[in-house]
């Protein structure tokens, strides 16, 4: 029997990107994958490699939603794994990564992110509390805030 050998690992966000337009934005052009502070300094994108292939990836940044002012701030986005390797915990293992990393960087950090209504159990799972009401984000639909502190106050 051959052992499936996986690995989470740093990659580029060009790297990710076709993951994104795959999984979360297939109806739109490729440039439509790239987020404003992938290249920014402290922004980490994550791979998850299964048996050679690039099966998950998420990103996160330093940055505060609109409106909020909290230094302590960092955004998750782009968490996507591709249709065949759903429900085997690889988006779950991504977050934790990016927790670790956050974590090595700012002791009082707080993890936030727009998720799809759909990914709510996910999110709730992995540590993230649901604010407010639901919010159309056009043309990806209804999304909620998520939020997870993981240090301070």
């Amino acid at each position: 029997m051959t052992e499936l050998t996986t690995s989470i690992q740093a990659i580029e966000a060009a790297e990710a990107m076709s993951l994104r337009h795959r999984v979360l934005r297939p109806r739109l052009d490729l440039a439509d994958c790239a987020y404003p502070l992938d290249a920014a300094a402290g922004t980490r994108h994550l791979g998850f490699i299964m048996a050679g292939d690039l099966t998950g990836v998420a990103s996160v940044f330093h940055e505060a939603r609109e409106g909020d002012s909290d230094p302590h701030a960092w955004r998750v986005r782009g968490v996507a794994v591709c249709e065949a390797a759903r429900r085997l915990g690889i988006g779950g293992q991504l977050i934790q990564e990016i927790i670790d990393y956050v974590k090595q960087q700012d002791a009082d950090a707080a993890l936030w992110c727009n998720g799809h209504t759909s990914a709510r159990s996910f999110c709730e799972a992995v540590g993230f509390i649901a604010e407010g009401e639901a919010f159309e984000r056009p043309p990806f639909g209804p999304h909620l805030v998520f939020r997870r502190r993981l240090g301070g106050t």
